[in-house]
């Protein structure tokens, strides 16, 4: 997801060291999609 832009990943040297990820404005524009697929999944109990 990260080569396809969705989200940024971020290391953070500190000790011990930690990864981030935030979604990016591009992955955002899947949330609506995103959505309606739970609810579906849902309604289909899967």
């Amino acid at each position: 997801m990260e080569n396809d832009g969705l989200v940024k990943r971020e290391v953070i040297s500190t000790r011990p060291f930690a990864v981030t990820y935030e979604i990016t404005d591009f992955g955002k524009t899947t949330l609506s999609f995103l959505e309606e697929l739970k609810q579906w999944a849902e309604e289909q109990n899967i």
